[in-house]
């Protein structure tokens, strides 16, 4: 299935298309081995369209993950070269979002210099949300910025983070407060690359899925609701189902909104708490997507407080948040702790935080709530 990203009502034309399949690298490599052996003409059309409309040629340089380079290095090398592009080098770096950081960003720099890497080059971004976050940003601001597509590898980084343009690093003061939007030129998703993924990580993933469905999609929830023991069991059609309407919400939600202006800012449900909750375990223990479950619950809770929704909301968001396997109970940090955390987030304006917030399943309200507010609300619910 193919999604386009049609952003052609920007200053400039930024629009790409989504490529969602399963087998996409593995297909692509024994159709160029049949080819060899005499046996088969056929080219994976569709892929080599995108690549081509990406404007895919001459160099690449391949950003990675330790894991990932285990598992797919040579099949990703395989992949670009079956469509005539030159490897220039991989790039290899640590699993873990410690990575997101000044110090590998300017190690990136260091290779592409090294490299001579020009405007017409290309950056891949193979990893997950960590890789596709770090390498985007590297190709937004190497040379004012070159092409760079997404290679996603995690359900977190398919659904989510590959799609829309949002690149940046970490501070250690705070997550993604250094960054840039900058558009991929193509984002290829093989949903055969998530069987390596341990449960946890795709659980993680899913996370970023109950938020499209909690306050965008009533249908998409009732489906997780149904549907979330086969997909956090691999199965491969519901995986599908969910990454193309993941993918096809967060496309129209970019087209409306690129820079995050207004509408966009819905997708940042959960993330006020969850961000803070990240940065209080020092991004150590917890994932994101395992914060931003906390966070979401926190969300609802806080919009029953307000009467923007009934308790069967908040309970249908807990419920399919715990019965997914992901944690469901706020950490016992104090309430200063937590708000010297959202102090440092980027929706923070006047002393207030911009919230999401859930009216009911698949509906949403932004509140810009003061940090007095918060904080009782905290000691409340803690």
């Amino acid at each position: 299935m193919k999604i386009r990203v049609d952003l052609n009502l920007s200053s400039c034309d930024n629009s790409y298309d989504i490529l969602i399949e399963s087998g996409i690298l593995k297909n692509c490599i024994n159709a160029a081995e049949r080819r060899r052996n005499g046996n088969c003409s056929f080219e994976y059309e569709e892929t080599a369209g995108i690549l081509k409309s990406a404007g895919l040629k001459g160099r690449t340089f391949i950003i990675t993950s330790e894991t990932v380079n285990g598992l797919y290095g040579k099949d990703i090398s395989a992949f670009l070269k079956e469509y005539g592009v030159k490897e220039e080098a991989i790039f290899v770096l640590p699993d873990g979002e410690k990575t997101k950081s000044l110090e590998y960003l300017s190690r990136i720099y260091d290779r592409l210099i090294e490299k001579k890497l020009e405007r017409s080059d290309f950056i891949v971004a193979f990893g997950g949300g960590v890789i596709g976050d770090l390498a985007g940003f590297a190709a937004a601001t190497y040379l004012r910025g070159i092409k760079f597509i997404q290679v996603p590898t995690t359900l977190l980084a398919d659904v989510d983070s590959s799609v829309g343009g949002k690149t940046g690093i970490d501070h250690h003061a705070g997550k993604n407060l250094i960054g840039a939007f900058y558009q991929p030129k193509a984002v290829i998703i093989d949903v055969d690359l998530l069987k390596t993924l341990d449960k946890r990580e795709l659980i993680n993933g899913f996370a970023e899925v109950i938020k499209y469905g909690a306050v965008l999609d009533a249908e998409l929830f009732a489906y997780l609701e149904t549907n979330y023991e086969k997909i956090i069991s691999f199965d491969k059609d519901s995986l599908i189902h969910i990454i193309q309407k993941s993918c096809s919400i967060k496309a129209a939600i970019v087209k409306e909104d690129e820079k995050e202006e207004g509408v966009r800012s819905v997708l940042n449900f959960g993330h006020s708490l969850g961000h803070a909750v990240e940065a209080l375990y020092n991004y150590e223990g917890i994932k994101h997507g395992e914060a931003i479950s906390i966070g979401m619950i926190f969300a609802a809770k806080l919009s029953k407080k307000l009467g923007l929704c009934f308790e069967d909301t908040v309970s249908k968001v807990k419920n399919l948040i715990k019965n997914s396997g992901l944690p469901a109970d706020i950490p016992k940090f104090s309430p200063e702790q937590y708000l010297n955390a959202m102090k440092l987030d980027k929706k923070v304006n006047e002393r207030q935080i911009k919230f999401v917030l859930i009216k009911e399943i698949g509906k949403f309200e932004f509140k810009k709530l003061d940090f007095d507010f918060i904080h009782d609300f905290l000691n409340e619910t803690i």
